[in-house]
């Protein structure tokens, strides 16, 4: 699937950004992901099911500069390749079947002290 391909590169981008900056991938932490729409009611359903699904902070709020809606959610998780796929991946596909847009996933690096 074409979806699932063009997830795939994404991810390898920002891991390959991660590692760059002394990621340790085995390391769990809180991920952030996002999902955008132009209507809030089209965020709802999917942050009814996200919140279902054990996914934490799960808010939606206007984008201050634009007129789209963007729904924010947390997981604990490394940031080892399989895990960062499975993750969006599943993001991904809840996005088409709401019919809304994933923006995508973000963290912090992680280093052992």
């Amino acid at each position: 699937m074409k979806i699932i391909t063009k997830r795939i590169a994404k991810d390898k981008e920002t891991l390959a950004a991660l590692k760059s900056r002394g990621d340790d991938e085995e390391l769990v932490r809180i991920i952030d992901h996002s999902f955008v729409a132009e209507a809030h009611d089209a965020l709802v359903p999917l942050a009814d099911n996200l919140l279902h699904m054990g996914f934490s902070g799960v808010s939606i709020d206007k984008h201050p500069e634009s007129d789209i809606f963007v729904l924010e959610c947390t997981s604990f998780d490394c940031t080892e390749f399989h895990s960062v796929v499975k993750s969006s991946v599943l993001m991904a596909l809840l996005a088409k079947t709401y019919t809304v847009k994933y923006e995508g996933w973000g963290c912090s690096v992680a280093k052992e002290s």
